[in-house]
């Protein structure tokens, strides 16, 4: 069980367009959500959005203790809100009860007379909606409800002298020697920027709260808890769902790491901190935060701006079950299973909301978040199971993350993981990773790079490495479709299908198993059945224009004559089957039931005659159900192996005929497993019942494992040669484990089929209906697909590597159109790049026309077919992806949406006022500041692949940040005013005054909370005589010039309206400039503002404290937000980011540094005897010429001064 976070809380909403003051509901799913952080800090970071803008969250998890506890923070914080009218709470209780496994007494009460008011207000689905909790607090189904009440129960209950209790204290004890001196380092997380002076507190912070079991071992809570500072056991980390019954609290839990600790771990150098007082700063931070997100919420909880919808389940059931819910209407039959080892079925029963009620249950979401579980059930499963949810707007964003490594190189991480280039992967499916367009991130990358490379170095068993990687997926054109060769289409689908299922492949075997003796990726746990293959070919066919029935036939026969997988022809059945199942494709004799298509495919069946109880049926349907019974002692290899060591071994069904011509075996890894029994038939002959063993692997009944089959194969060859299996997956780690417990074969059970006892055959899944949910899945395909525009279809290539390079678009024009006559006579053909996306097609003199790509193209270089007769035009354009050549700056662009509002496409929002400022910056600020601008590759040489412009900015940014930090080597203290230089003209572009430079809690990175004010010569003139005599004197004395050259000055045009919209408090006027001239910036051309006015003046009352000359301009000025830009992981790789790494030309190092004494170059801070001064200011010195040219840039702002 995950109680607590283990990763910093993120604003889930930061990509949303800003609040355009209409009403709207944003819709946000979170899977795997685990505890409600990510909510609270999204709702505190959009505090100061419009009234009228209201948050619905939909929130999954399979472990029911987990939603237990969300429910009682929840309720908890909304009832405190309320006394909070009176003046009489605060949240340390609520903290306490959840962040703390030992607790006072006094806590555990109020945990069970607060439970026991859950209990009373949830006695029916009804009874909770007319609850006061039922206002913010519902449920998906009316068996999620049941579940967490008996949590509820339990917490209510709680024997302090209990098993459970003793166990938790048993686990935090063994825990706590289990970590010993181990340095754990993923809480440095919570440092954001300021990791380098978290990397030697945050092993001692985690041990602390192990060994006390309260948070980092603080002082005052310590001493709060009584019984001898012992406390009481807190029933809501003592119980959960973990199939022992035993204590199951994740061995990394640690409470600090969900917060935002960046500014207390600053002042750690700063302030000459012990431990002790740090960790009593960081816990009281920590407890502050929480006290805000809490208020927050409790005061939208007020206002009705949020309500928190809750399912347990297991998240891609609960996906696909969404998908079929919004197209096919009321559900009126169960077609999936709730979650493992349970035969529940879902249905979304619990949304008996009144009519009058704000909020709509059922709709697409603008926001879905899937947490790391990834890494868990494997990311194209993810994908597959999350795009046809989002809504088909280009808005729509899908957030994953990963923890575990899939490669070294960081670069490799998505292909790895989605076994496929990533521009074919996303145009196929309608996301891309916004990385791979702008080639930029403002979230800072410094803290994972390091964590990679020191839990590489410390311990010895640690093999699976850990790297944070957080990729937000925007939907392309949501109804774009894209045409393809259907033979190319199945050559990418085999290749994509062989990753899949590398496990399979022996001629890969030996490599794998030498690097797993070092390094374990997460990759190496197969995550796939054949049913995930044909997830993704759903939906891949909802997207394409091809011949389907050709490439599902070259594609069936490219794995079929496969021989690189060792039992890949053994699960083309399953194949089969789950392509049925799921309405993609039907293969001829399973498009009806066996007997029907006996003598079409001269199917050696068994005379009817022969069979008794369903396979005796005239109509058998073509896909059946196999039910394995399994007896509990066949189940005592894996009982009595130590759980650790075992992990979680793979199995399959297999079905073997051992007799006769047609000797076969098929196995099916896509099953399903519940303990329980079967009850006698009922009266009237119908099916067996079956009785669900809720204790599962605690209990004593058998476990039956259910699966669907085709028909015909069971009725293939004697009956007697039939045998049923439950068998554990080979793999060397397997055979290692099970090979004397359960034989070379490593047959759990087996069962032939004429042992009625141990094998059922049914028609249908247990409380499932298998017709009707193939018909809905079929109706899905033709309702999704019908949603798609085929009139301008892009055509794809791929080329030799299965990856597609090329795009084409033919645009046709109809006979008598202005177009078609020009085509006719002659007229020129002109084509002109828009941006990544789009063309504009000129013929003659026609108005022309768009021609918008579903994929970024590299537009510049596109090559056009003209067919006058047949009165065509033909684009042709390569496929783009960063760093390549982008002279759009795609990265700074952004969308006016229909209600006028603006949508940053690849640059988060951010509230510049709720973010702490950093006040009196000093020199142990040297090294963080440092290894920010050397994370920004300001170091790193140009190349063909990395624009000009782009790496000018990143130098650019550096400056101001040294500048105002007073780190800059030409100034002997901090700056503010700042202006942008053309090297040809030596005139200002703008005026950048720097107010305060501020942490970027969500981005772990930082900000300088900036005003600026572009310069024209209007502006200039505007100003009048006076203040132009005090630009003058700014501009001569008091600012510091940063140089930029036409690219770079177009590359800040673009971007200011970007800063200023990622932090605009204030609304667009009906005259903005932006709407009038339908275009964002208004103007990239020199002595021209790219800015709207909307924004200007708007300045806070403080604005012009301790910089009393800048208010004059005052009025003139728009707030932006400039923050460091640093290099997409997975695009540009951080490998060797701080392997010697040089620190940035912007922040000087002194003359000499402890424990390395003498001069350093002041440009690659290398030490040498060697070193000559700057000829023209003879302060500055350099190691080289080489190092002077480079440090030029910046040197000569302050040279001679």
């Amino acid at each position: 069980m995950y109680p607590i976070g283990n990763t910093p809380a993120v604003n889930l909403l930061r990509d949303i367009a800003g609040s355009s003051g209409e009403e709207e509901s944003i819709r946000i799913l979170c899977l795997a959500c685990g505890d409600p952080r990510n909510i609270l800090f999204s709702l505190w970071s959009e505090q100061r959005q419009d009234a009228n803008r209201r948050y619905h969250f939909t929130c999954c998890d399979l472990e029911p203790a987990i939603l237990a506890r969300n429910v009682v923070l929840l309720t908890l914080i909304a009832e405190n809100q309320l006394r909070s009218t009176v003046g009489n709470t605060n949240n340390q209780n609520t903290w306490n009860l959840f962040y703390h496994m030992l607790i006072p007494a006094t806590d555990l009460e109020i945990l069970r007379e607060h439970c026991a008011k859950l209990l009373s207000a949830s006695e029916s689905s009804e009874a909770w909606l007319a609850s006061t909790y039922g206002k913010f607090l519902q449920f998906s189904n009316r068996d999620t409800l049941k579940e967490l009440r008996q949590y509820w129960t339990q917490y209510r209950d709680f024997d302090v002298a209990g098993k459970a209790a003793a166990e938790l204290r048993d686990g935090l004890s063994q825990n706590s020697k289990r970590i010993g001196q181990n340095n754990v380092l993923n809480g440095f997380r919570s440092a954001g920027v300021c990791w380098p002076n978290a990397i030697a507190a945050v092993g001692q912070i985690f041990r602390k709260y192990w060994e006390t079991g309260v948070a980092a071992g603080n002082t005052d809570d310590r001493k709060s808890l009584g019984n001898g500072g012992k406390g009481s056991p807190n029933p809501m980390f003592a119980i959960s769902s973990a199939p022992s019954g035993k204590f199951a609290v994740h061995y990394g839990t640690e409470p600090l790491v969900s917060f935002h600790l960046a500014e207390t771990f600053r002042r750690v150098g700063a302030d000459n901190l012990d431990q002790v007082t740090l960790n009593d700063r960081l816990v009281q931070a920590a407890k502050d935060q929480f006290c805000q997100w809490c208020q927050v919420f409790g005061n939208a909880v007020n206002a009705q701006r949020v309500c928190i919808q809750l399912f347990f389940g297991e998240a891609l059931n609960f996906c696909h079950e969404l998908q079929l819910e919004l197209t096919c209407g009321g559900q009126t039959h169960a077609r999936v299973y709730t979650r493992p080892w349970s035969v529940q079925p879902l249905r979304l029963d619990g949304n008996v909301c009144p009519s009058d009620s704000l909020w709509i249950f059922l709709d697409y979401f603008d926001v879905i978040d899937t947490s790391n579980l990834g890494d868990h059930v494997g990311l194209i499963n993810m994908v597959a199971a999350t795009a046809p949810l989002l809504r088909p707007q280009p808005t729509s964003l899908l957030y994953t993350e990963s923890l575990l490594t899939v490669s070294n190189d960081t670069t490799m991480t998505l292909p790895a993981a989605l076994g496929s280039d990533v521009a074919t992967f996303s145009i196929l499916i309608g996301l891309a990773p916004s990385g791979i367009m702008s080639g930029i991130t403002l979230e800072g990358v410094g803290n994972e790079a390091t964590l990679q490379k020191l839990t590489s170095q410390t311990e010895s068993n640690m093999r699976q490495g850990q790297y944070r990687l957080r990729v937000y997926w925007r939907a392309q054109d949501p109804t774009a479709q894209v045409n393809v060769d259907p033979y190319q289409l199945a050559a990418w689908f085999l290749a994509i299908y062989k990753k899949m299922f590398a496990n399979e492949d022996m001629s890969t075997l030996f490599s794998r198993l030498t690097r797993m003796q070092t390094t374990h990726y997460s990759t190496d746990m197969p995550r796939y059945t054949r049913a995930a293959l044909v997830a993704l070919l759903r939906v891949v066919r909802t997207r394409t224009l091809t011949d389907w029935d050709r490439m599902m036939d070259k594609f069936l026969d490219l794995v079929e004559t496969d021989r690189t997988l060792l039992v890949g022809s053994n699960s083309l059945q399953e194949l089969n089957v789950h392509l049925a199942l799921f309405g993609v494709w039907t293969l001829p004799v399973l498009a009806n039931g066996p007997r029907q298509v006996e003598r079409q495919f001269n199917l050696p069946l068994r005379p009817k005659n022969s069979e008794s109880g369903v396979l005796g049926q005239a109509n058998l349907p073509p896909i059946i159900y196999v039910v394995l019974s399994v007896p509990r002692k066949s189940l005592r290899p894996f009982t009595e192996c130590n759980a650790d060591i075992m992990g979680t071994p793979a199995l399959h069904l297999s079905i073997k005929q051992l007799f006769g011509p047609t000797q076969y075996e098929n196995c099916f890894n896509s099953f399903h497993c519940c303990f329980g029994r079967f009850r006698s038939h009922s009266q009237n002959g119908g099916p067996p019942t079956f009785e669900e063993d809720h204790q599962g692997w605690r209990g004593s009944a058998d476990l039956f494992v259910a699966c669907a089959v085709p028909t015909f194969g069971l009725l293939m060859g004697p009956r007697n040669g039939l045998k049923i299996s439950l068998v554990v997956n080979t793999s060397p780690e397997n055979l290692k484990l099970f090979v004397k417990k359960l034989g070379p074969l490593l047959i759990v059970f087996e069962a032939s089929l004429d042992d009625e006892r141990r094998v059922s055959i049914t028609t249908d899944p247990l409380h499932l209906d298998t017709k009707s949910s193939m018909a809905d899945q079929r109706k899905w395909l033709q309702s999704v697909s019908a949603q798609r525009d085929s009139s301008q279809a892009a055509f794809a290539t791929f080329d030799a590597r299965h990856q597609i390079n090329k795009l084409q678009i033919r645009t046709m024009f109809a006979n008598g159109r202005e177009e078609s006559k020009a085509l006719a006579d002659g007229a020129m053909v002109a084509v002109d790049p828009i941006d990544l996306f789009n063309i504009r097609l000129k013929i003659g003199n026609t108005s022309g026309k768009i021609v918008r790509f579903p994929f970024a193209i590299q537009s510049y270089s596109s090559k056009t077919r003209v067919a006058r007769k047949s009165s065509w035009v033909e684009i042709e354009a390569a496929v783009y992806l960063a760093p390549q050549k982008d002279p759009f700056d795609t990265w700074t662009h952004a969308t006016s949406l229909p209600d006028d509002s603006l949508a940053l496409d690849y640059i988060p929002r951010v509230d510049m006022n709720i973010q702490p400022i950093m006040h009196s910056i000093s020199q142990t600020d040297r090294t963080w500041l440092n290894l920010v601008f050397g994370a920004m590759g300001v170091e790193k040489k140009q190349s063909q692949h990395l624009p000009d412009a782009k790496s000018d900015l990143k130098h650019s940014l550096s400056i101001m940040f040294g500048g105002f930090v007073g780190f800059h080597p030409a100034l002997n203290a901090p700056i503010r005013n700042f202006t942008l230089n053309s090297k040809r003209t030596q005139e200002p572009h703008a005026f950048i005054y720097v107010k305060n430079l501020r942490h970027d809690l969500d981005l772990g990175s930082i900000i300088l909370d900036a005003y600026v004010m572009p310069l024209t010569m209007a502006r200039f003139g505007a100003l009048g005589p006076a203040n132009q005599n005090i630009i003058q004197h700014f501009y001569s004395s008091q600012t510091l010039s940063v140089e930029v050259d036409d690219n770079e000055l177009i590359l800040w045009k673009r971007l200011l309206p970007v800063l200023a919209e990622r932090c605009r408090t204030w609304k667009h006027k009906d005259t903005c400039e932006y709407r009038k001239e339908g275009k964002i910036p208004l103007s990239i051309e020199e002595d021209e503002n790219p800015l709207c006015s909307c924004g200007e003046g708007i300045v806070p009352p403080a604005f012009t404290e301790n910089n009393a000359e800048w208010e004059p301009m005052a009025r003139y000025v728009t707030r932006i937000a400039i923050s460091p830009v640093f290099p997409v992981p997975y695009v540009e790789t951080t490998a060797g980011m701080y392997d010697n790494l040089p620190p940035a030309r912007s922040a000087p190092q002194s003359d000499t540094q402890p424990g390395n004494q003498g001069p350093r170059c002041d440009n690659c801070n290398k030490s040498s005897v060697e070193l000559k001064n700057c000829a023209a200011c003879g302060k500055a010195k350099y190691c080289s010429k080489e190092c002077q040219k480079t440090a030029w840039k910046s040197h000569k702002l302050g040279c001679k001064k």
